[in-house]
């Protein structure tokens, strides 16, 4: 526990906003998320906007790793656990993770081509491939048998087998193809068998008691049995197979069950003797993309896009993974620019490894940090994880955390820390604690009766979080004043909802909530929408008007639209107007028509003629603005048909996604009022509104004998109150007549008589 709390102190230590010069352009870079990830990890997410003109960005995701700390250790994954598969990150690491291995953060690794990486691969101290092609001309990061860092321009290797009759053989490759005259080591890396075709030998060895894969060093291994021209070995995790041809086969021929031989193998990186325990493959530019402390400038890669790199530091007691997003928002980065990241950081070596779609930030339990450029993970062919090694399932919180430590706020600025749990060997168990209690001095701000902060004070200071006996404090720095935008442009409103305006300041790259209740307001015509002290505007009659918010020498207007409603429900479309529809259907043979009876007290009748088709479906489609806000809208219909299924289609105004609501088997010969819970369906966003009407599609599966059929629809009806009596009037700008629901059911009345949704008179 004690090593937690320091890590958290230590974040503290770090500013929130600062500048970075990046390929001799000023940049300013803001911490939107900086916590610990795991045990000796800290995940930071930043948002680097251009000094000069503010429009270009970076969007960086940086997971660094202190690889002293005992509880924690760097790993490679290898996508469906073989150098010939792919799988996206995150499953990678779900998969992986046991009760006292928890993958906790990573990134993607090397390039890749038919699902194989295409640099050499070591995990978990063994050879996973060495490419028969170019991968010995890339550069490569990962781990040395010890847990530290390391990086290459330049790497090579030497794998012999020392055979029990004083003949020393070369092993061409790992888990690649086996060529002519030559001899391959296979494990379990690779899949279920070696894949080797028959004209050759293939020796079955497993390593001697005590003695462990290493990828530099020797080790003694014993045969435990030998084919010839059979191929396709099968693989374990606990044996290896030589393969030979050709010549190297008549040297495998000679071996016997039960011999000796002895595994000679060397890495070097950058001519250096290495025990490298994981290691995977970047690109091969001509340049280190960062080479003790110095960034490339020149032989890197040098467009714009997203990318993933792996760094080390100096003493290599901490790596480095980063991604930067791109083709978006982010608009992307070179290899230079992101080396300038890592270097700024702490790195002092780094290397590039696959971006693009491929780029992706993995913190757990929140899966892909970045926005990758295809829109979700992409599967890839290896990963490097920072791994908790832990003795025991510990789901405890001894230790809390903010996901950001640093709030610079402007006055009247709101906050609402997020706060996540640790257990005592720094794994995050809980991702939103709930409960925290925050206090502060006046002179900082005050805390809200919600249990946000509003930093209502003159100055910045300490936000202390209490959680039962655990705290932990968060830095807040209080700006004086701040540009501020009111959240939407306009908004619907009307006299039975109340709409809080929402106010937003800008600091930096950063927004944050200002309480509007701070703002001094005026609305432009307040016989239209009235606006209270606490930001709070009630809509009085139909119409338009402005309302100004100003705090200081900042202001913003938003424009009011007042829809009232004249009654509890109201009908919004009664379909007379045809020549407003469009009517299709499918087949043609339906040919779907909307009849308009004389008598305005009938309702109007969608015909058509059932038969066989494929894809049979009738739809009335109108593009047009709901009225107001209504709580519910309502479809009642009848029809002597049966409907597998009814699909309104409903779009609210911040979306341009379309809500289908699906109503099934829809019964003949009964009087259905299909129902949309307005906020269940879309929520209690204010910009959701006005709700645009689209259309409404009807897939019948049964018809009548004769196959006339019809839809009888009355109406398609708002509701705009809550808590309505049995009977309640509905009224209608298009008729005089007056339409009520009872029981469920609509009915029509005009004069003294009653009909109900068939037409049918039901009372005088």
């Amino acid at each position: 526990m004690k090593r937690i709390l320091l890590s958290l102190v230590s974040l503290l230590c770090i500013a929130s906003s600062y500048a970075i010069s990046l390929n001799g352009i000023e940049y300013t870079i803001d911490t939107l998320a900086m916590f610990p990830a795991g045990p000796g990890s800290t995940y930071y997410e930043l948002r680097l906007l251009r000094a000069d003109n503010g429009k270009s960005r970076l969007d960086a995701f940086l997971l660094a790793v202190d690889t002293r700390d005992p509880y924690v250790q760097v790993q490679q994954v290898l996508g469906k656990s073989k150098v010939t598969g792919c799988e996206v990150p995150s499953s990678m690491a779900k998969r992986s993770t046991t009760d006292n291995e928890i993958y906790f953060g990573g990134v993607n690794g090397d390039f890749f081509a038919y699902e194989a990486p295409v640099g050499t691969t070591i995990i978990n101290n063994q050879y996973a491939l060495t490419p028969a092609g170019s991968g010995g001309g890339r550069r490569h990061g990962g781990i040395d048998a010890d847990g530290r860092g390391v990086t290459a321009y330049t790497h090579t290797y030497s794998l012999k087998v020392e055979m029990p009759y004083d003949t020393t053989l070369t092993i061409h490759h790992v888990n690649d193809y086996r060529d002519e005259n030559q001899l391959v080591l296979f494990n379990h890396h690779l899949g279920t068998t070696t894949g080797s075709n028959a004209y050759g030998t293939e020796v079955k060895i497993q390593l001697l008691e005590g003695e462990t894969w290493k990828t530099t060093g020797t080790m003694k291994a014993k045969v435990l049995a030998k084919e010839e021209n059979v191929g396709s070995m099968p693989l374990a995790a606990d044996y290896a197979v030589l393969s030979g041809h050709g010549s190297m086969q008549k040297e495998l021929n000679k071996l016997n069950v039960g011999d000796e031989i002895t595994l000679s193998f060397e890495m070097r990186l950058d001519d250096e003797l290495v025990n490298v325990a994981q290691l995977i493959g970047g690109d091969h530019y001509e340049a280190m993309i960062l080479d003790d402390g110095k960034v490339a400038q020149s032989g890197f890669w040098n467009e714009l896009h997203p990318r993933t790199g792996f760094g080390v530091s100096q003493t290599r007691d901490t790596v480095f993974m980063i991604v930067v997003d791109g083709r978006g928002a982010s608009v992307g980065c070179t290899t230079k620019v992101m080396a300038e990241i890592l270097k700024h950081h702490g790195a002092w070596n780094a290397v590039n490894w696959d971006g693009g779609g491929s780029s992706c930030m993995y913190i757990r339990p929140f899966d892909q940090m970045n926005n990758g450029s295809d829109g979700k993970e992409r599967a890839v062919t290896n990963a490097m994880f920072a791994v908790a090694h832990v003795p025991e399932v510990d789901n405890n919180v001894v230790a809390i955390a903010p996901y950001m430590p640093n709030y610079y706020l402007p006055r009247y600025g709101v906050a609402a820390p997020q706060f996540l749990g640790y257990n005592k060997y720094g794994v995050l168990v809980e991702p939103n604690v709930t409960g925290v209690q925050l206090s502060c001095d006046p002179e900082v701000g005050e805390v809200l009766e919600d249990g946000r902060f509003l930093a209502s004070g003159e100055k910045g200071g300490k936000l202390v979080a209490t959680w039962g006996d655990v705290t932990t404090e968060l830095d807040v720095r209080i700006i004086a004043s701040a540009p501020i935008e009111i959240r939407l442009d306009s908004v619907l409103c009307d006299s039975y909802h109340p709409y809080k305006v929402e106010v937003i300041g800008t600091v930096g790259n950063n927004t944050v909530e200002i309480l509007s209740d701070a703002l001094t307001w005026t609305s432009d015509d307040p016989t239209i929408a009235a606006i209270n002290e606490n930001g709070e505007i009630v809509g009085l009659k139909n119409g338009r008007t402005i309302v100004t918010g100003r705090l200081g020498t900042f202001y913003d207007k938003i424009i009011v639209d007042v829809e009232v409603a004249s009654a509890s429900k109201m009908v919004w479309d009664d379909f007379r107007d045809v020549a407003s529809w469009e009517v299709t259907g499918s087949p043609t043979s339906f040919n779907p028509s909307l009849s308009v009876p004389q008598d305005a007290s009938a309702p109007v009748t969608l015909n058509f003629t059932y038969g066989s088709g494929r894809n049979k479906f009738l739809q009335l489609s109108k593009d047009s603005l709901l009225y107001s806000l209504p709580e519910k809208v309502l479809v009642p219909m009848t029809s002597n048909a049966v409907f597998e299924k009814v699909i309104v289609m409903i779009r609210a105004n911040n979306s341009t996604t379309t809500e289908q609501i699906t109503f099934l088997n829809v019964a003949a010969n009964e009087e259905h009022v299909l129902e949309i819970d307005v906020k269940g369906r879309f929520g209690d966003d204010a910009a959701i509104y006005p709700l645009r009407f689209l259309s409404l599609k009807m897939i019948p599966t049964t018809g009548t004998p004769n196959g006339a059929c019809f839809v009888t629809l009355p109406g398609i009806i708002e509701v705009f109150a809550e808590g309505t009596t049995d009977v309640d009037n509905i009224t209608s700008s298009q008729t005089t007549t007056m339409k009520y629901i009872k029981n469920g059911s609509l009915y029509i009345q005009t004069g003294d008589k009653i009909f109900d949704v068939l037409g049918q008179q039901v009372t005088k």
